[in-house]
């Protein structure tokens, strides 16, 4: 039974993921598709860039909400370790490649972000200098990100938290760097 619930978790997290909140937003806006303007991806940075700032405040939300409803639902569901790991990373994933938009979606970095502030404020904290540091030693913001998703684990563990929380910074993190590849190009 838990398998299988573990299962269902990863489908609603994914579903929950794909939920095109910058889209969504976009077009009630300005009326267009957001996946044909800017960089063509559909998380916040993209909605600035397009719509403005408010606009984008309002997609970022969404891409909180998604994300931590994915988490809570694993919580109060989910057979404890693994639900939270699973259903998080399902939720990211989901968000890069969403079944509603035909697999174009954002980089990830918000629905983490907001993953990882709840789940440990502390690791969330000590990746944003990780990411200038990287940004610094790289020069690109797409290898930046990719660097800083694969350190969270390292921050998550340098922190305290325990292995299930670690799994989450892995799972995103590796969803993120796989995200990020054809941007480095």
């Amino acid at each position: 039974m838990a398998a299988l619930t573990i299962i269902v978790l990863a489908v609603a997290g994914y579903l929950l993921g794909s939920f095109p909140s910058g889209v969504v937003v976009v077009r009630f806006c300005k009326g267009e598709d957001l996946r044909t303007l800017g960089s063509g991806h559909t998380g916040g940075r993209n909605v600035r860039r397009v719509a403005g700032l408010g606009p984008a405040v309002l997609g970022v939300l969404g891409d909180a909400a998604k994300a931590l409803l994915a988490v809570k639902m694993a919580e109060i569901v989910g057979p404890a370790p693994w639900a939270v790991p699973v259903a998080a990373t399902a939720a990211v994933a989901g968000h890069c490649w969403p079944l509603y938009t035909r697999f174009q979606g954002g980089m990830g970095l918000g629905c983490a972000s907001f993953i990882l502030l709840y789940l440990s404020p502390l690791s969330f904290f000590l990746l944003v200098p990780a990411f200038l540091v990287w940004y610094l030693l790289f020069r690109q913001q797409y290898r930046a990100a990719a660097a800083t998703a694969l350190t969270a684990p390292v921050a998550l563990w340098f922190t305290g938290n325990p292995v299930p929380t670690i799994a989450v910074g892995v799972g995103m993190g590796l969803v993120i760097a796989a995200r990020h590849i054809p941007s480095m190009k």
